[in-house]
């Protein structure tokens, strides 16, 4: 399996996953995702990630979850979105890499649907208190 059919399975599964976090109970989609993203994951490790990819690939969590818990005005998600692009291009080394053709609108689209449920849990938090 190539590194952008691995990509794809990577994504693909994290969103199965959000869709068990929107509908809890319905344990299919969290199963599925779940295995889904540790398949992709493996595959992508497999072919030798680089260290700067893995590096931006945690930074980009780090700033997902400060846009979860701190209101930045969706800034941290777009820099996370930006930085989760640029780590996955850089992941795997070489011209069997990534293609940013598919990396960067993938990328964006999974940016947004987490930025939009960061979003969303956070305005349900603050509900909550009041």
């Amino acid at each position: 399996m190539g590194p952008n059919t691995a990509f794809c399975l990577v994504i693909f599964g994290l969103l199965g996953v959000y869709c068990e976090f929107l509908w809890p109970g319905r344990v299919l989609p969290g199963i599925c995702g779940a295995a889904i993203t540790v398949t992709g994951g493996y595959h992508l490790w497999r072919a030798v990630p680089s260290g700067l990819g893995l590096e931006l690939l945690a930074l980009a969590t780090v700033f997902f979850f400060l846009d979860a818990f701190v209101d930045t005005y969706f800034i941290a998600g777009a820099v996370a979105t930006a930085v989760l692009a640029w780590g996955f291009l850089k992941l795997i080394p070489g011209v069997h890499g990534i293609h940013p053709f598919l990396a960067i609108p993938w990328c964006i689209a999974f940016g947004a649907i987490t930025s939009f449920l960061n979003w969303s849990a956070r305005r349900a938090r603050q509900n909550k208190l009041l």
